[in-house]
This record gives C-alpha cells, structure tokens and sequence, in this order.
C-alpha cells in the first residue's frame, strides 16, 4: 500500500510539473554571433550592435559569466543621439507557445534611464517595421537580473524582437538579456485528461487495497 500511494502521489507530482510548462525554445546567449539571433542598429546616428555579455560588467543570470546579450549607450555613434538597437530571434515554430520568459537588467549605476521593448511579428519577416505587436516595456533594474513574462499572440510561427530604446543616448547607460524561454501551457483539456489519469490510478489503487 504505502509503494502504490507513493507512486501515486510520484504520478501526480509528475503531472502538474508537465501541466505548468513546456519549453518550445531556449537560448541562453553563450555565443551571440553563432546564436541565429538579428543584430538591427536603427539608432541615430548607428553605433555599436549588441553584443557577447561582458563579465567584467557583471556575470551573467546563468550558464558562464558572459553568456549573455548587452547593448550599451554607443548604440548611438560616440554616445549622443537617440537609441534604436534591435536583438532579433530566428524565426520559431512555436506550436501552441504561449508565453516568453526573459532575464534583463542593467549595471548597479544609478541616474539612467535603460528600457527594453519586447515585440512579436508572426511568420519570417526580420525587418523591424513588421514588429507591430509591442508585448510590453521593461525599466531595467539596477538592483540585478529580473524574470519578465509577456503573452504570445496565437501564431504557428514568428520572431521575438528585444528593442533598446532610449530618446536620448546621454541618459542611456546598459541593457542586457539572458536566459530567454518560450512556452506552452497545456490546453485546460490537456490537464484535464491528466488529471483523469491520476484519478484513474486512485481508484484502481482502491480496489487493489
């Protein structure tokens, strides 16, 4: 009796792990340049593209202490202007995804004014003009790194677009991104099929005893 309750209680544990998420998508920015990611400087005038995490500014929110993606106020040439610098995904199947999981922040410097926008485009399309869902923005803390979840909309396939975005270059200091996931949920029905299961081994358990 007491094996059968633990595996029970082993089944359903198990099920609302499966029911809480499902990673489609992963990318943790060891390596930028190899990482399939768009690299779009529409800052005025263009500086300095994203670029490979930095440890010396600060470790990364997991994997080795650079792996992770950082622009800064050269987006704009020699630091003045208006910032504009796009960090753009390979085009995703995203099979029911739902939600986009990320890390950012800034360095511990108070004073600036560092703010990321996250935007999706169904399909291909990697021009950022075609980014017309905004997700929400994100006031990057100081304090260290810090999980933002935002709502996909429903599409088979399509691009996350991280947009650095500061008017002015001179109140600009670092933005940086780790750690990004897109996930499903299961579908109420899912779960609920699920949860029958767990039932199901109750009562049979029931009846063995």
């Amino acid at each position: 009796m007491k094996l059968a309750k633990k595996c029970l209680l082993g089944l359903a544990g198990a099920t609302l792990a499966l029911a809480a998420q499902a990673d489609t998508y992963t990318e943790g920015f060891d390596n930028l340049a190899a990482s399939g990611w768009t690299l779009t400087n529409n800052s005025s005038p263009a500086g300095q593209a994203w670029f490979q995490g930095v440890p010396e500014y600060f470790a990364a929110q997991s994997g080795g202490s650079g792996s992770y993606a950082a622009a800064n106020f050269l987006s704009a040439a020699a630091g003045a202007g208006s910032i504009s610098n796009w960090l753009i995904s390979p085009e995703l199947t995203l099979g029911g995804a739902n939600t986009v999981s990320f890390f950012a922040r800034t360095e511990a410097v108070e004073g600036f004014s560092d703010t990321v926008k996250v935007y999706f485009n169904a399909g291909a399309d990697v021009a950022t003009s075609s980014f017309t869902s905004l997700l929400g923005t994100v006031t990057l803390s100081t304090s260290g790194w810090t999980q933002y979840t935002f709502a996909l909309p429903s599409a088979a396939t399509g691009r996350i677009a991280f947009e650095y975005a500061v008017s002015d270059a001179a109140t600009a200091n670092l933005a940086a991104i780790d750690s990004v996931s897109v996930s499903a949920v299961p579908e109420p029905a899912s779960f609920a099929l699920m949860g029958l299961g767990v039932l199901g081994l109750a009562f049979l358990r029931r009846r063995q005893d």
